[in-house]
């Protein structure tokens, strides 16, 4: 009788294990469907984030465009009436602009000591005097430098 008594505890463990089995299956299952919910929702997090920096970007955009349209006005007013000081007051609105979104112009002004993390070359010129190595010679073109949060 006692082998019959070991079979039957057998069996009852084993009924306990396969239910314990189906939880464990089910607890994966609610965890996969979990994970698989929050990968969608950073998925669709990504999306949106991504669709607002582009909307805000083409706002700033707007605001930027906008305000250079006042600088092309005044360039109209200044070609009608013949230039001159109008022109001088254009540059100024137009460095005002630049200013007021973050632009400042870099110093490479003739004599000014060349650096290549603000400056860019597009010649060199030999020199006998070594007090002007590595000075700017001529500024061709106006170089500027992006100071974000100035």
């Amino acid at each position: 009788m006692e082998i019959i008594n070991e079979d039957e505890g057998f069996k009852e463990k084993f009924k306990k294990i396969k239910e314990e089995l189906k939880i464990y299956q089910k607890e994966k299952e609610e965890y996969l469907a979990g994970w698989q919910r929050a990968k969608a929702d950073f998925i669709n997090y990504k999306k949106d984030e991504e669709k607002q920096r582009e909307e805000f970007a083409k706002f700033v955009a707007k605001n930027v465009l906008y305000d250079c349209l006042s600088v092309l006005d005044s360039i109209d007013m200044a070609l009608k009436h013949g230039g001159g000081q109008g022109i001088k007051e254009i540059k100024n609105q137009f460095l005002e602009i630049l200013r007021k979104n973050g632009v400042s112009e870099i110093n490479s002004e003739k004599g000014v000591k060349f650096n290549p993390d603000e400056h860019e070359s597009i010649a060199e010129e030999n020199t006998e005097n070594e007090n002007l190595d590595g000075l700017i010679v001529e500024e061709l073109k106006k170089v500027i430098n992006y100071l974000i949060g100035s």
